[in-house]
């Protein structure tokens, strides 16, 4: 019996869906990036989406890029090739915009979802929702959610590889470059693993957070100096930023799910500083990630409109603290 040969896999660029041939990086091929094959014009519209800081230690292994629209950061092997957990562009089309799609289905029954996605694009009650910005949040709070169940208290600056964003709203499978952070207490850049700082002896009730879409969570904004710090958290979170010098400006309470997509509405708001002086910030900053010069306008209750105030939670002291900041930055409600 004759054996019939093996018919090629028909492997398609995942951003723009073009049928491709060859191996990555062949003239029928782009490379691939982000663990998907791409097509060459693909390829080529974000060579220069992302730019490496140059951060994580040099034998890691790996390397911390960020996204030049939105501020996003995205880790990386050393010598491969990544793009934007979040952010697509004018060629993504069929697959890579399923996932908005199927969240435009649930829209006309869901008025608060609507909202979300609508304030997240910067769009009125009257505007219809592109479906790249509801692929785009799918994938924002997707993210959001993937770095909480890696958040301890004693983190910051938290980045990570999230298989299938920003093409399909959520991981699709296990292989991954790691999550990374600085540990406050030693100031290193690490991995995160489910086991603490192995430079550091243990702290008494460290626990991993429990990433529940209903658990109550803060979303606050700090100012120091000539600067302003957005983040979320709990309020350990908060009284770290307070006791190293930073003021109050405002707390806002919400649902962990709403918090998380309010602070993906601000990054895409806000452009990160490219440059800092270290010794300008306290320590609770640290590497300069939600930062922004203070002439920024940011309003919490734009992002967040049924979050509950929690400001005056923190005490007296930094109720004065926040309503000087609160004054100087026209931050309200």
């Amino acid at each position: 019996m004759r054996s019939r040969r093996q018919q090629p896999r028909v492997v398609c660029c995942v951003n723009c869906g073009e049928t491709v041939h060859g191996r990555a990086n062949s003239r029928g091929r782009g490379p691939d990036i982000a663990w998907y094959a791409h097509c060459h014009p693909c390829a080529a519209l974000v060579a220069d989406q992302m730019e490496r800081l140059d951060q994580l230690p040099d034998d890691s292994g790996v390397q911390l890029h960020r996204c030049r629209r939105c501020g996003t950061g995205r880790v990386c092997r050393t010598g491969w090739r990544t793009r934007c957990h979040i952010c697509l562009d004018e060629r993504s089309a069929g697959y890579a915009l399923a996932a908005g799609e199927r969240l435009l289905a649930r829209v006309p029954h869901e008025p608060a979802l609507a909202a979300q996605v609508r304030r997240f694009a910067g769009l009125t009650e009257e505007d219809p929702i592109p479906v790249r910005a509801a692929a785009e949040f799918q994938a924002a709070v997707a993210l959001g959610s993937e770095l909480d169940r890696r958040r301890r208290d004693g983190w910051t600056d938290l980045a990570g590889d999230v298989h299938g964003l920003p093409w399909c709203g959520e991981r699709t499978g296990p292989s991954s470059h790691g999550t990374w952070g600085v540990h406050d207490r030693c100031g290193r850049w690490q991995q995160r693993r489910d086991r603490a700082c192995p430079q550091c002896p243990p702290e008494p009730g460290d626990r991993s957070f429990a990433a529940l879409r209903d658990t109550p969570y803060l979303l606050y904004l700090v100012r120091h100096r000539g600067l302003l710090k957005f983040g979320v958290g709990r309020p350990a979170r908060v009284r770290e930023h307070l006791r190293a010098g930073a003021e109050l400006v405002k707390v806002v309470e919400g649902r962990h799910a709403d918090v998380i997509a309010a602070e993906a509405r601000l990054k895409l708001l806000t452009t990160p500083l490219r440059k800092w002086r270290k010794r300008r910030m306290p320590g609770s900053f640290g590497r300069g990630t939600e930062v922004v010069r203070k002439r920024v306008q940011i309003r919490l209750a734009d992002v967040l409109p049924d979050g509950r105030d929690v400001t005056d939670l923190f005490g007296a002291s930094t109720r004065r603290a926040g309503a000087t900041s609160s004054a100087r930055n026209r931050e309200s409600g």
